[in-house]
């Protein structure tokens, strides 16, 4: 399907030429570190939305706090419908290291799967390959490269392929890409039986393979969003209190915030300190269970919810 990607610099769009142009996906830059807002966000989402275009928002990751910056993506798109996962958008390391600019890529997109938000990254093939480690390369992939007939990388649900495209509605330039059907929200196709693919799920599962903890088999989850035996096999095995310090205790205040309850002011900073105990007491007290402050199977399970 055909699509172009748009921010400021693309002011007064028709999109009702742009659609008969043949543009079937238009993404607009909504924001970009913890302050910028694209101006006409709201008016070529209005735009966009009256041509009948399908939409999907972006946001040009910085090197500020990851959940932050996520937060700040969802407060300005919040009553913004999107056909489309969110993109992370990260093209440079900004003195960062391949980890710290890996972490901050997980940390923001598992912070949008929290909040049951599906999640893709855009960035361009060289700093696909040479930049990022494998902590991401599992997040679907939009890639950027120009005057090729296909990316470098294997896999990818998107290609941006001209920077300097030309279409009827828009003036001067504007990027030109290609998307597989992949780039839609709940896009994966229905197997019978029809298995529920979940993304809280999904992220559990990742963040328990980060920890180390396997199933009865000893190996590690699938993460595919399937709360199946094998997961479940590994939530028997969860204790999680106080003191704690890890990716899983991050997903448990990922998950504590997305529900209502506060961690503190560090947020999900994945270190279970006196915040995170009140704020897990605070959730099994409205859940019926045992206040006591230990994220056991009975609360992952309710946190799953």
């Amino acid at each position: 399907m055909k699509g172009i990607d748009i921010s400021s610099y693309q002011p007064n769009v028709d999109f009702e030429k742009v659609k008969n142009s043949g543009i079937e996906i238009v993404y607009i830059k909504a924001t970009e570190g913890i302050t910028y807002t694209n101006p006409l966000l709201k008016s070529q989402y209005a735009g966009a939305k009256a041509a009948g275009l399908k939409i999907g928002f972006y946001h040009y990751l910085r090197a500020n706090d990851p959940i932050l910056e996520a937060k700040f993506f969802l407060s300005v798109i919040k009553g913004l419908s999107s056909d489309c996962k969110h993109a992370i958008d990260v093209e440079v390391s900004l003195g960062q290291t391949i980890t710290k600019t890996s972490s901050n890529i997980m940390q923001f997109a598992n912070y949008l799967i929290s909040t049951n938000n599906e999640v893709c990254i855009y960035t361009g093939d060289y700093f696909y390959a040479n930049n990022l480690n494998s902590s991401v390369k599992n997040i679907p992939l939009w890639v950027a490269h120009y005057g090729v007939a296909k990316p470098d990388a294997a896999n990818y649900i998107g290609f941006q392929y001209s920077e300097s495209g030309k279409i009827d509605g828009i003036n001067g330039s504007v990027d030109l890409d290609e998307f597989s059907s992949s780039i839609f929200v709940s896009s994966i196709p229905p197997i019978t039986p029809v298995i529920i693919i979940n993304i809280v799920v999904k992220a559990f599962q990742h963040a328990v393979n980060l920890v180390g903890l396997k199933d009865k088999n000893g190996d590690k989850l699938v993460e595919d969003g399937i709360k199946g035996t094998h997961t479940n096999e590994v939530i028997a095995k969860i204790f999680f209190t106080n003191g704690s310090h890890n990716e899983l205790a991050r997903w448990i205040q990922q998950r504590l915030i997305a529900l209502g309850f506060s961690c503190g002011k560090t947020g999900a900073d994945s270190y279970f300190g006196v915040n995170t105990l009140v704020a897990v007491k605070k959730f099994q007290t409205i859940r019926a269970l045992k206040p006591d402050g230990i994220v056991g199977p009975l609360t992952i399970n309710q946190l799953l919810k």
